[in-house]
């Protein structure tokens, strides 16, 4: 199952990228490939307009926007967007959490 943690900190915003959705043999795996493919649109489009640090291990992805802003919710937006649309469909292959820290 993939695990994607969403955590904001202040106007820290941790997105957390993990696990194998298991749906299908490596490399055939269209919800690995649907979830891995907005993760790194998504980092790649916080990386062009804010600062942000994203580190891409085996099976992990962890994009952290340091300064989330009003204008960048619609980035976030998008990505939870395209995520909720993958786990209707696969619902047993992906979980979503989200949560605030002081």
């Amino acid at each position: 199952m993939i695990k994607i943690e969403v955590t904001r900190q202040g106007q820290t915003l941790i997105l957390d990228i993990k696990g194998h959705a298991l749906f299908a043999p490596k490399g055939e795996d269209i919800v690995c490939a649907g979830v891995s493919t907005a993760s790194i649109m998504t980092a790649n489009l916080f990386e062009q307009v804010t600062q942000t640090t994203s580190i891409l291990n085996e099976g992990q992805l962890t994009i952290t926007v340091h300064d989330f802003k009003e204008a960048h919710h619609y980035i976030y937006h998008v990505f939870k967007k395209a995520i909720e649309d993958i786990k209707t469909a696969y619902p047993s292959h992906v979980l979503w959490k989200e949560s605030e820290e002081a």
